[in-house]
């Protein structure tokens, strides 16, 4: 029998305990306990002070047990009082640095464990979701987690400050920390009638928040596209709507946050008006008591708001982990099969779709219905057919990226289903219609997954992908190719992608409309390297151009449900 799940703030409170560590948190713990007790000996060492500029007699029965004390030179109480402050600060660095680095190490952690999920879980899973959203739960999400470390421990200081003070007030006088203690319950009441109201300015500035970090990545992402097609005031039109509901978000949290800040206030300063009266009228305190509970009681004020400014922001952030573990335990959820130990199958014979039956949500008919298919070991097949008719799914399949919905893809009569499937795609390289460069050398671009590689292997794989190119730029493989590989023209792009693609020797090659956007110079230059892999490598091409399919030992045509 499963226990009762446990509350938001108790796994917010685990995940810092896990990427901190109890042994650092202990520590963190004891310089707090320290610093908050240096701050109760400074303020408990002004009843004697007290008592010495009211003069003899004046610290009456609360002080009566400091008159030791009191009979050093001022001196020597000032020169400890100071050494207390010293000490305090010293310490209040320390515990700042702390919590500033615990911060940055959760951040750190909640990124790691996010992006390892995202990167785990199964394609067909992935392609439902929105790279936007992913992009602000990495970014701007992590960094709010972040935060909760820091807030933790803010919160935790308080706390410690507070009881600390609070027991010095007492040892002074427990009858006016009575009376602080009631009036102090009128700030408590304060602050749960506003929370309910705080936490719905939060909820609606997450949301707000997703919304338009998804349309600035969607608008940024698409710029390209938007210029030529002329929705540039479409894009303008929709950022503009989600950053004014943003605004609105952002001014009702901080408004909110605000009046409980004010009400705190003139709370505070009432019960301390009426501290001061109950004291002076009715208990008579002397004025060595009364000296040091005000000044207790007046930095209670401070440490009391900074607790309610903490618990405010623990409560919007916190919706910030909940949305990261949600997101990990989805993406866990569908995480694919894989094992360390399991050895990719060798193509020597043939890659065989037997039965294929494929579906996606939301599509009634199915993109493939008991569909066949035998690929030789070694020959060239091109796949045609119009948009929809299934190219880059059946690609998906034969790559091991994802598996059907019924019947088997085999290679060698070995079935790739399981740990097995993604296993295959170390056999397996995959050139895009658009090929994907970043802004590093031509090596590094090249090395991208074989990092080990040298610079014979990538000036034989160049060859092979006819970039003889590279070997005429002055700095050669040390040449940036820039942003998405802006610094070469789309032929050059295609043919270093390929270059990578041959570099990790694969059994498979795929290649996605290669040629679509290449001029006649560049996409003779890359058949030209498609021709001379023949019996090297199983070749499937996907594409409708004439020039390739004449390449092709084999041309599949594909037809809407197949």
């Amino acid at each position: 029998m499963s226990g009762k799940p446990a509350s938001p703030t108790v796994r917010a409170l685990r995940v810092i305990r896990d990427a901190a560590g109890v042994g650092r948190l202990v520590w963190i713990a004891a310089l707090m306990i320290v610093s908050s007790l240096t701050e109760g000996i400074g303020l408990l060492m002004l009843v004697p002070i007290t008592g010495l500029i009211a003069g003899k007699g004046a610290l009456g029965a609360a002080g009566a047990w400091l008159e030791p004390v009191a009979a050093w030179p001022v001196g020597l109480l000032l020169a400890m009082v100071v050494a207390l402050v010293i000490m305090r600060a010293a310490l209040v660095y320390l515990v700042l640095d702390a919590r500033y680095r615990l911060g940055l190490t959760l951040t750190k952690v909640m990124r790691i464990q996010t992006q390892n999920a995202i990167l785990a879980a199964e394609w067909r899973w992935l392609c439902r979701q929105s790279s936007s959203d992913h992009v602000g739960h990495l970014m701007g999400e992590a960094d709010r987690v972040g935060q909760l470390g820091e807030e933790a421990l803010s919160i935790a200081t308080g706390l410690i400050t507070a009881t600390i003070l609070l027991f010095t007030a007492t040892v002074v006088s427990w009858k006016l920390t009575v009376v602080a203690l009631a009036t102090a319950g009128l700030v408590a009441t304060c602050m749960i009638a506003m929370r309910s109201r705080r936490e719905v300015a939060v909820v609606r500035y997450s949301d707000a928040y997703q919304a338009l970090n998804a349309q600035v990545t969607n608008g940024l992402f698409h710029l390209r596209a938007a210029r030529i097609g002329g929705a540039e005031a479409s894009l303008v039109e929709q950022f503009n709507h989600a950053a004014r509901v943003m605004e609105l978000a952002e001014q009702q949290y901080n408004r909110t946050h605000s009046l409980v800040h004010v009400m705190l206030q003139v709370v505070a300063a009432v019960s301390l008006g009426m501290l001061v009266y109950v004291a002076t009228m009715h208990l008579h305190s002397p004025l060595t008591a009364l000296v040091p509970v005000l000044a207790i009681m007046a930095r209670l004020v401070p440490v009391a708001t900074s607790l309610q400014q903490d618990l405010s922001r623990w409560g919007h952030d916190r919706s910030a982990l909940d949305g990261l573990q949600d997101l990990i335990g989805e993406a866990t959820r569908n995480v694919e099969a894989r094992s360390a130990g399991t050895d990719a199958p060798a193509l020597r014979e043939a890659l065989v779709l037997r039965g294929i039956t494929l579906r996606y949500e939301g599509r009634e008919t199915p993109v493939f219905d008991g569909f066949e298919l035998t690929i030789a070991a070694g020959s060239v097949v091109c796949i045609s057919g119009p948009s929809g008719s299934g190219k880059s799914s059946l690609a998906d399949m034969l790559s091991g990226l994802i598996s059907p919905d019924a019947g088997e893809v085999l290679v060698d009569g070995q079935p790739l289903a399981g740990a097995l499937r993604v296993a295959w795609r170390s056999r397996v390289a995959y050139v895009e219609q658009i090929p994907y460069l970043f802004d590093g050398t031509i090596a590094d671009n090249l090395r991208w997954g074989l990092p080990h590689e040298d610079d014979e292997a990538l000036w034989d794989a160049l060859g092979l992908a006819s970039a003889s190119f590279v070997a005429a730029l002055p700095e050669g493989l040390a040449t940036r190719v820039g942003e998405q590989g802006r610094q070469f023209s789309g032929g050059e792009r295609q043919r270093l992608a390929l270059a990578r693609a041959l570099l990790r020797k694969p059994d498979l090659l795929i290649l996605d409309e290669i040629t679509s956007a290449l001029d006649s110079g560049n996409e003779a230059a890359v058949i030209e390297s498609i021709a001379a892999l023949k019996g090297s490598c199983t070749v499937l091409i996907l594409g409708h151009r004439s020039t390739l399919q004449r390449l092709a030992d084999h041309v599949v045509e594909l037809a809407p449900g197949d």
